[in-house]
């Protein structure tokens, strides 16, 4: 075991500065040196004396006299660094480290036949997949859901912090993805509340992209909207489509009355500049966290004394198979 003494001394050096785990045993450090008090004067009390006379006075060295206390000295300080050693000092570290909390995030996509409409350019889904992509892409800290639906909806992707996996499962939503007709806004708020309600973070939004009103499925859109009320779910509603007359009018007011009864928000995008922008406040208001936690590391200075316990045990060991104790006392 390698013992670094200057180490170790600047431990013992500070050891006021330290927290104690155990800090009855330091109501102990007095004993060892109480135990060789009382060792001392048994010893002196039982030595026999010889009684002889010198013509000059008989001068003990100065330095053999210091050195006689070396063995009960080493042993002492043996003793109280064991028990120094025992009731464990320790000293705190604190570390602060930032951690980013994302968002829960459940996205609905209308893939309907109308949402093929071109009366924004290439189309309606066409400008809803390519801004939600950049949305995606800069989500780092987010677990996204992707809910595809028409007259039913559909599960793209489960709740998940793979980007590469969203995009390519954005990528890939088409109109023949799901094969019944109509918009069922009530059923995909349904399936994207319960893609995050269950999860631990309390920040929980529902983006749904859409252009018409409710016209299939089983769930109330209203009822699915205070379902994420209850939640604590905030529910954007986006209606995607031109402002001017159409084959495919956009229709409003399911979207607006859901973002109304959610605490969520309503917005109109009428070409992929506006939706850009929608998005990008969208990103600036659900801004992902950062936390800052502090932790406190107990860093222990028990095997430093427990090294030094053993380090002197070694020397008063020494002392005692060389002879050098027997002949100090002498």
């Amino acid at each position: 075991m390698k013992f670094n003494i200057f180490y170790s001394w600047h431990q013992v050096k500070s050891i006021f500065s330290y927290s104690w785990e155990n800090s009855l045993f330091l109501y102990l450090i007095p004993l060892p040196i109480i135990i060789i008090l009382i060792r001392l004067l048994v010893k002196r009390k039982n030595q026999s004396r010889v009684v002889l006379s010198f013509k000059t006075p008989f001068k003990q060295h100065k330095l053999t006299r210091i050195l006689t206390f070396l063995p009960d000295t080493v042993l002492s300080l043996c003793m109280i660094s064991l028990i120094v050693a025992l009731a464990d000092p320790y000293k705190s570290a604190f570390h602060t480290r930032v951690q980013q909390e994302g968002v829960d995030i459940a996205l609905g996509l209308d893939v309907s036949s109308s949402m093929l409409s071109k009366d924004v350019r290439p189309s309606r889904l066409a400008i809803a997949k390519q801004t939600a992509q950049a949305f995606i892409a800069g989500r780092k800290f987010d677990q996204i859901a992707l809910v595809a639906f028409a007259g039913a909806p559909y599960l793209a992707s489960p709740i998940t912090s793979d980007s590469s996996f969203l995009s390519f499962s954005l990528r890939s939503l088409s109109q023949q993805q799901v094969t019944e007709e109509g918009t069922a806004l009530g059923d995909a708020l349904g399936m994207c509340i319960n893609q995050i309600r269950e999860e631990a973070n309390p920040k929980k939004i529902i983006i749904l992209i859409s252009d018409g009103n409710n016209t299939a499925g089983n769930l109330d859109p209203l009822t699915s909207a205070e379902l994420a009320k209850t939640f604590k779910i905030n529910v954007y509603t986006i209606a995607v489509g031109s402002p001017k007359a159409s084959l495919d009018p956009v229709d409003e007011s399911t979207l607006r009355m859901i973002a109304e009864h959610s605490n969520g928000r309503f917005y109109r995008a009428t070409d992929k500049q506006t939706l850009q922008a929608i998005f990008k406040e969208i990103d600036v208001m659900e801004k992902s966290r950062k936390l800052f936690i502090r932790e406190v590391e107990h860093k222990s200075a028990a095997p430093v004394f427990f090294q030094l316990a053993f380090f002197l045990f070694f020397i008063n060991l020494l002392l005692k198979i060389l002879g050098i104790s027997n002949t100090l006392e002498d």
